[in-house]
């Protein structure tokens, strides 16, 4: 989790989402490598990503996020939960995203598609990075 506090008090953390190794893996193909499935299983138990062979594509050692455990870890540290949000939410894996972010009508029609979903709590975890934003109380 990186975290940062602003001048006005306010707070943000960033997290990976519990299922980022997951979805990449999917989409990438990476679960067909049985060392790789074996990683994502245990990940999705406990929560801690491994990486003992060091494989570069298969990313590092870190704690992967649950919605709910990173809103817990703001509300512990005293600071008040002003949103939880996905930072890019599905969109993540467009295979097209570059195209549809540099056509200025395709560009407004996805960020205004993520702003209606990126604080939906049954979303959440549909893309890789959570963003908590807190206030002190």
């Amino acid at each position: 989790m990186h975290a940062r506090v602003t001048p006005d008090w306010g707070f943000d953390a960033a997290a990976i989402s519990r299922f980022a190794s997951t979805l990449d893996g999917l989409f990438r193909d990476l679960l067909a490598d049985a060392r790789f499935e074996d990683i994502v299983a245990r990940y999705l138990r406990e929560g801690r990503h491994e990486n003992p062979d060091r494989v570069p594509e298969w990313f590092t050692a870190a704690y992967f996020h649950l919605a709910g455990e990173l809103a817990g870890e703001v509300r512990d540290a005293g600071l008040e939960l002003e949103a939880l949000l996905a930072i890019e939410g599905p969109a993540a894996f467009l295979p097209d995203l570059d195209d549809r972010l540099d056509d200025p009508d395709r560009r407004a029609t996805l960020l205004r598609t993520l702003e209606r979903i990126e604080s939906e709590p049954d979303l959440l975890g549909a893309g890789p990075r959570l963003l908590a934003i807190g206030r002190r109380r």
